[in-house]
């Protein structure tokens, strides 16, 4: 199945802004079930732009623009192709066992093992997580799905409540938030069990309706987890559904929590005191995927 993704970012100023530095996390990441197959990055007015991995594999670009500009668009155009995820058929593992290798885990996963900004072990969550720890017997595969279907049962998806400055504090204290809520209150409850959790940012592609390939649902930015599964691997779930990642989950980064993974972030100059920002989002199924304007041998790569 292929996706086209055009995200739009739109900074407003009163003042003319300059020296505007800015990393964008835009392009979507490779995995066994996702390839991208173009992608093309614009930038108005004309930025210098450089583009690396960072610690996490996730593509960054980097963007400079120093003239004076009262608006800052980034434009980000996305081929992907998205492949349903395999079965959860890996071997059984009960927790007793799988605890014993936690010392050498702790080592080799310590980032998604352990607190991280956005998912502090504070004694809330710790009394969460007393409440469905699991059993010695039960499989580690098994836990993993009990808790992204417990925690939707838990608390309501209420936007506004919290922000993207939220840690898993806020969704405890207000009993309700958003994705990115969810998929912190998950990875923090999976790492103090001790399954290596990381975050997952990306979109959710809506589903069409037959006939007239009309969007069922809304196109939005989301946010979901994945969990080392013992010999399957990371293995997407996402706690806003309450079970596994699909093949409309459209992964662009991974990080500890959302801090590793904002879509923009950065700085500038301006004698002004107020800016804006507006992002638009536009995902389609392409009728055609050889006849689309993103080929890509005409996207950079």
């Amino acid at each position: 199945m292929r996706f086209r993704v055009r995200h739009v970012t739109r900074f407003g100023y009163d003042e003319a802004a300059y020296e505007s530095h800015n990393e964008v996390r835009l392009r979507p990441r490779e995995s066994p079930g996702q390839r991208t197959i173009g992608f093309r990055l614009e930038v108005i007015p004309r930025a210098a732009v450089i583009d690396y991995r960072d610690s996490f594999g996730n593509f960054v670009h980097a963007l400079s623009v120093h003239e004076p500009h009262r608006e800052l668009v980034v434009v980000a155009d996305s081929l992907i192709e998205r492949a349903a995820p395999r079965p959860l058929d890996a071997p059984r593992h009960p927790f007793g066992e799988f605890l014993a290798g936690d010392a050498l885990r702790s080592q080799l996963e310590y980032d998604f093992l352990h607190p991280s900004r956005y998912v502090p072990f504070s004694e809330p969550l710790k009394r969460l997580f007393w409440m469905a720890r699991p059993r010695m017997n039960e499989q580690v595969a098994d836990y993993v799905c009990r808790i992204v279907g417990w925690i939707r049962g838990q608390f309501a998806y209420e936007p506004g409540t919290t922000n993207v400055r939220s840690d898993l504090n806020h969704i405890l204290h207000a009993g309700g938030g958003v994705c990115q809520d969810f998929a912190h209150l998950s990875i923090g409850i999976l790492r103090l069990a001790g399954v290596p959790a990381r975050y997952v940012s990306g979109y959710l592609a809506p589903t069409l309706e037959p006939g007239n390939r009309r969007p069922l649902g809304e196109q939005a930015s989301h946010a979901w987890l994945e969990a080392m599964i013992p010999d399957a691997g990371w293995i997407g779930f996402d706690p806003t559904h309450g079970g596994r990642a699909g093949d409309h989950h459209l992964r662009v980064a991974v990080g500890r929590d959302y801090a590793d993974v904002p879509p923009i972030t950065g700085i500038y100059r301006s004698v002004g005191a107020t800016q804006t920002m507006r992002v638009s989002l536009d995902i389609s199924e392409p009728e055609d995927s050889a006849s689309s304007p993103l080929d890509p041998g005409a996207l950079q790569q």
